[in-house]
């Protein structure tokens, strides 16, 4: 067999131009293309579509894509036909603000069709640095299964979605009050919002009798007081009910409000005397609906109170609330405050505390099929199992239904027509989707109700989740749009990939739409990672990026300056360190010691090319059983991480394969296996050709596998080595789309000479450490004692013995009398360093 005297690859690696170079090689071969052609299994996965105007991309945005990825190019080599979309959220609160504060411009004072222009190129430009982001870290994604929340594609199922919930009853319109954003000026629903614990006061306030007896409240929230329209107690507590069917007036603004029961009201909390406003909280709002209450509208949908605020209107609530406290004491209505801890809930994207406001809002129906849900939760195989509880506690807690418009310019248009007369809905013609009612004309020329030919556009938008929640169906083409890839062989999709805290929304919202359009669940699985965490501990946000940014303008936060500086491989090998469901702390040594791994690859690749030459794997090949002892242990080693590596990926484990991999390529591959046979080849006049010929067979097997076994985590360099050693004897033209490594009944063995061999090892490295001796320095002398082993024992040391003086590094190997036990009875050993 001819030797190469030089290896194929350089001394040092070139992550950049290997990752150029595999980049160019997957695209000119369509190597993640999808082809519904093809045989195999379809795998499909649903990938969030994040919001492309948060620009700010750090590596744990990178974290959490990659864990899913791994799974996709395990299963991919797994010969499953991969369906794999990337989507981009185009439309909602982010994107309008983001677009506001960029060219610093007010929507109230731009038309709709100007402002929905900018948030279009705002967008497009956003979604070139994600897919930048995405190819570099070597995703791999089909691009041409590209979609935008955005899109006439998205917008045509988002519609259709609309309308048919609308005609099976489950959409319907309201005019009642809704959770609103007082900063966005925009309804909310009850996933939209977060729940903060905050200091506040407690402030009792003197109402007066009809006998003019005081009657006090407390209450944290006094810039209420005029729209307050009743007072509760208990039915049972003895200090007010002689006080029911009576009323109280109000201070400051003196209207006089009823006094009434609930035995929901807390005696021991403030005065066991409540009062009622419209509208403070949902308690109020359930109150006002159940007993008829009145209607007094002080907080308007800018945050600010109305007219009949009196002297306070225009105030926005917080400046109101000091000037109202400060009159009240003036009065002599105030007679005490204190300090508490309160809970309220705020918008998830302005921070702002929400209010309740009385405004026309279309909903789905859900709070009626709870049990349904809780069913759909228990169907889903979930990775991590434990995550299911949070979907459940999220449908048991539900208080409202879905409120799925919102009162801004950018987003899907609701498809629908008003009556200008007597106010019939008037639906959109599916054929004609997308539709924006504010720039089209209705599709009938006279109300079918009342025969007006007067109609009146809904201004309205689509919340942003009536969107996304149909990614599957958008995936799946379920509106039919000519020309898009996708069918009905995708649906349900094989996995959902997503974070945690957006369970109660995405998730959610696609487990309510698929039950209700097609009656099954939008996906087989759901893949539920964690968040990526700086090293304090806390989630990586946007000031990382601004503060760790050093004077050579490289920031460690940033995805694109790792991968500079490191490459995609060893930021990937990071990722893969966390499991799913938890939360990862991101430290750059972590990254280092994948690029260590990386270099360790290349170096040993390199020196089995050297040693392997012109390796022809049919021609030179050697049986296993003709094999030495060292070569046959390597394979049966190999053997048993490959079913430990399956088991883990098919349970989404991805980190424990990766950990099974580490632990065979460090130790058993690189410390041990790769040190035995060097000898062989650096001082071949003491071996037979035999034994380099069944080095260089299991050499060329082994690193086979292992690139198989790296390939999901380190798809760059794995490809290159690929490319360079295999790729001219195997029938794949890439490494991801070769045949994930199966086990090998032949090489299921035991090999005892190696289990003598190892135990001699382990001795000499105590003895190292003992001594303070590198485990890699060349050692002056090791003696052997064999004289209390057993005759076969020390007739495999006999026979292993250039192999053990090879193993344990030492310049001269003699027998005689030592001190150190090792774990074969009888034998003994000792070291002159």
């Amino acid at each position: 067999m001819q030797l190469e005297t030089e290896s194929r690859l350089p001394k040092e690696i070139d992550t950049a131009e290997v990752e150029a170079y595999c980049q160019r090689l997957w695209d000119e071969l369509g190597i993640y293309l999808y082809d519904p052609n093809e045989a195999g299994e379809v795998f499909s996965i649903d990938t969030p579509p994040p919001y492309v105007s948060a620009s700010h991309l750090h590596v744990g945005h990178a974290m959490s894509y990659a864990q899913a990825e791994f799974i996709v190019r395990y299963h991919r080599m797994n010969g499953r036909k991969i369906f794999y979309p990337m989507g981009f959220d185009d439309n909602g609160l982010p994107t309008e603000r983001y677009v506001e504060k960029t060219f610093k411009i007010n929507k109230s004072k731009t038309t709709r069709s100007e402002f929905r222009a900018l948030c279009l190129q705002t967008t497009t430009e956003g979604a070139k640095e994600y897919e930048k982001l995405w190819r570099a870290l070597g995703l791999s994604v089909d691009w041409n299964l590209r979609y935008s929340t955005i899109d006439d594609h998205c917008q045509r199922t988002s519609q259709k979605s609309f309308i048919e919930l609308f005609k099976l009853g489950r959409i319907y319109r309201s005019h009642e009050p809704v959770l609103w954003d007082p900063i966005l000026e925009t309804s909310l629903a009850q996933a939209d919002l977060e729940t903060i614990e905050r200091k506040s006061k407690l402030h009792d306030i003197v109402f007066k009798g009809v006998d003019g007896s005081p009657l006090t409240i407390s209450t944290t929230r006094p810039e209420l007081l005029p729209a307050c329209v009743a007072l509760y107690c208990n039915s049972k507590d003895a200090r007010y009910t002689h006080l029911l069917g009576q009323t109280a007036t109000v201070p400051l603004f003196g209207q006089t409000v009823p006094v009434l029961a609930d035995d929901d009201v807390d005696p021991a909390f403030g005065t066991g005397l409540m009062m009622v406003c419209t509208f403070g909280d949902s308690e109020d709002v359930r109150r006002w609906k159940r007993d008829g209450l009145g209607l007094r509208v002080v907080v308007s949908n800018n945050g600010r109170l109305t007219d009949l605020a009196g002297e306070f209107a225009g105030m926005k609530t917080d400046e109101a609330r000091g000037k109202i406290v400060t009159a009240l004491t003036e009065a002599g209505a105030l007679t005490g405050s204190k300090a508490v801890d309160q809970v309220v809930s705020v918008s998830d994207r302005s921070d702002a505390p929400v209010e309740f406001v009385m405004a026309p809002q279309w909903f789905i129906r859900v709070m009626d099929m709870k049990d349904e849900l809780l069913e759909r939760a228990k169907e889903l195989r979930w990775f991590p199992e434990w995550m299911q509880i949070r979907l459940e506690d999220w449908i048991k807690g539900l208080k409202y239904d879905w409120n799925i418009s919102r009162q801004r310019f950018y987003g899907v248009p609701v498809p629908v027509w008003f009556c200008a007369k007597c106010g019939e809905v008037v639906l959109a013609d599916e054929a004609a989707l997308p539709v924006d009612p504010v720039e089209s004309k209705p599709p009938v020329s006279a109300c079918a109700k009342c025969g007006s030919a007067e109609f009146v556009p809904d201004a309205d938008v689509l919340d942003t989740w009536m969107t996304s929640s149909v990614s599957p169906l958008i995936n799946s083409n379920w509106a039919g749009t000519p020309g898009r890839i996708g069918d009905a062989s995708v649906y349900p999709m094989t996995v959902r990939v997503q974070a945690f805290e957006i369970i109660r929304t995405w998730l959610f919202y696609t487990v309510v739409k698929s039950h209700l359009h097609t009656k099954s669940l939008p996906w087989e699985s759901v893949m539920i990672s964690g968040w990526g965490l700086n090293e304090n501990g806390k989630k990586i946000s946007k000031r990382d990026l601004e503060q760790y940014t050093d004077a050579n303008g490289y920031n460690r936060y940033d995805p694109y300056a790792v991968i500079q500086k490191f490459g995609a491989d060893s930021l990937r090998y990071w990722a893969s360190g966390g499991s799913l469901g938890h939360d990862l702390r991101y430290n750059e040594k972590d990254v280092q010691i994948g690029r260590k791994l990386v270099v360790k690859l290349w170096n040993a690749a390199r020196f089995a090319d050297l040693q392997m030459g012109a390796y022809d794997p049919v021609k030179d090949f050697v049986p296993f059983a003709a094999r030495t002892p060292e070569d046959r242990w390597l394979l049966a080693e190999l053997n048993k991480v490959l079913p430990a590596a399956k088991k883990a990926f098919e349970g989404y484990s991805y980190h424990e394969a990766r950990e099974e991999t580490d632990r065979f390529f460090w130790s058993v591959f690189c410390d041990d296996y790769l040190e035995l046979i060097k000898d062989r080849f650096w001082t071949p006049d003491n071996y037979v050709e035999q034994t380099r010929a069944s080095a260089r067979t299991t050499l060329f097997e082994s690193l086979r596998i292992v690139l198989g076994l790296y390939a999901p985590f380190l798809p760059f360099v794995t490809e290159y080595l690929y490319q360079q050693f295999y790729k001219g004897h195997e029938q794949a033209a890439s490494l991801h789309k070769s045949a994930w490594p199966q086990a090998n009944a032949e090489w299921d063995v035991t090999v005892p000479e190696m289990e003598v061999l190892s135990a001699i090892l382990r001795a000499v490295r105590g003895l190292r450490t003992t001594a303070k001796v590198s485990q890699t320095r060349r050692l002056a002398k090791v003696t052997l004692d064999v004289t209390g082993a057993k005759p076969e024992i020390a007739a495999t040391v006999e026979r292993m013995q250039a192999s053990i003086s090879a193993a344990v590094r030492t310049t001269e190997l003699v027998y005689g009398t030592a001190e150190t036990a090792t774990d074969l009875e009888g034998v003994r050993v000792d070291i002159v360093v």
